[in-house]
């Protein structure tokens, strides 16, 4: 039950990432994703990999964005770049949490 942090954090991460961006209330929408996550059904791991995919693909397209922009205004861009880049690789890898033994029989039951 310890590995549900990864994904709760990467739930956490993308609110913030609406919030900065002005979504308003809607920004909180990714953090009704974490109550799924306490629902013993096997769909709920596809639910659950599903968003945490979309959550990466959402991170890598604000990095393209802000490095373009970045680059565009001769700013510096590589730590962005970076650091962006490493928020997608976690919320990727924060899907694959779920293939640990323990969160299967987890959602099995």
């Amino acid at each position: 039950m310890l590995l549900l942090i990864l994904p709760i954090l990467a739930h956490a991460l993308m609110t913030a990432h609406l919030l900065f961006n002005g979504f308003g209330i809607w920004s909180f929408a990714p953090l009704l994703a974490v109550i799924p996550l306490f629902i013993r059904r096997p769909a709920m791991i596809r639910l659950e990999s599903l968003l945490l995919l979309l959550w990466g693909a959402e991170w890598l397209r604000a990095d393209y964005a802000l490095v373009m922009r970045r680059m565009a205004w001769g700013e510096p861009w590589v730590t962005a770049a970076l650091i962006l880049g490493a928020v997608a690789l976690f919320s990727f890898l924060s899907a694959f949490v779920f293939k640990a033994p323990k969160l299967q029989r987890f959602y099995r039951k």
